[in-house]
Parts: C-alpha cells; sequence; structure tokens
C-alpha cells in the first residue's frame, strides 16, 4: 500500500481583545485607562404636555376601540369595546363609564391578552350603545 503524506494540522488561535491604554503611574505600577465618548448634551429641552381627559371622577383610563368585532358588538348586543389600564377593576369601569357617558351599565366583562385589559361594557336596553359610539366618533 502506498503511504500517505502525512499534513501538519494548523492548529486554529483566537483572536486576543485589544487591550485598554496603560501608563505608568510610577516605577513598577500600571495603570489601565478606558477611553469614553460621550454624546453632546443638547442645551434645548422640549416639554410635550400630556394630554389627559377630565371627568367629575378622575382622569379618563379608557380608550374605544373601533374594530369590525367591536362595531357587530354595538350594533348586535348594545356591547361597547374598550382598552383599560391593567389596575382598574370591573367596578371602577363600570362607575367610570356611567359617569362619563351618563348612561345605566348592565354589565362588565374583561379579558387580558398579551398584557393589554380590555373591557367589554353591556349597557341597559334603553341606553343605546351605536349613540354613544356615534358621539364618540367610531361609527
Amino acid at each position: 500500500m502506498a503511504e500517505k503524506s502525512k499534513k501538519p494540522v494548523k492548529e486554529k488561535t483566537a483572536k486576543k481583545p485589544e487591550k485598554a491604554k496603560e501608563t505608568k503611574i510610577g516605577p513598577d505600577k500600571k495603570k489601565t485607562e478606558k477611553v469614553k465618548m460621550e454624546r453632546p448634551k443638547s442645551e434645548t429641552k422640549v416639554e410635550v404636555p400630556e394630554k389627559k381627559i377630565e371627568t367629575n371622577l378622575k382622569v379618563m383610563h379608557l380608550r374605544p376601540l373601533i374594530t369590525e368585532k367591536a362595531v357587530m358588538m354595538i350594533e348586535a348586543q348594545n356591547v361597547l369595546t374598550f382598552e383599560t389600564s391593567m389596575s382598574e377593576n370591573k367596578i371602577q369601569i363600570k362607575k367610570e363609564v356611567e359617569g362619563i357617558f351618563e348612561v345605566k351599565v348592565e354589565s362588565v366583562r374583561t379579558l387580558i391578552r398579551k398584557g393589554k385589559k380590555y373591557a367589554y361594557v353591556k349597557l341597559n336596553p334603553k341606553d343605546l350603545a351605536i349613540d354613544i359610539a356615534t358621539k364618540l366618533g367610531m361609527i
């Protein structure tokens, strides 16, 4: 049999990370310095006022949802759909809707999905959800 020639195998070496600058302070003493780049700070500050809707009760934490499903629920079931803050419970949502829109709320259902809280507010049959949706500009 013929002998195969053995090729020398090269070992791969990892690249060494760059070192920080070294400066000598005295005999046999070294200190490392790291250079940090800073962005220039702008001297002008822009203040953006927060928009909050004040009501008789408190600041409004309801945001109406305008989706195809929400519009269908307004027409068929007399239900308004809102996105609310996670800290509000059903009683607070009910009082807030009754205070803002001056309607009678029959029931409130809540749903938490993907870190957001949604409230389905069913109104009394005497108060039509489509009227409130029209006032809000949803329909």
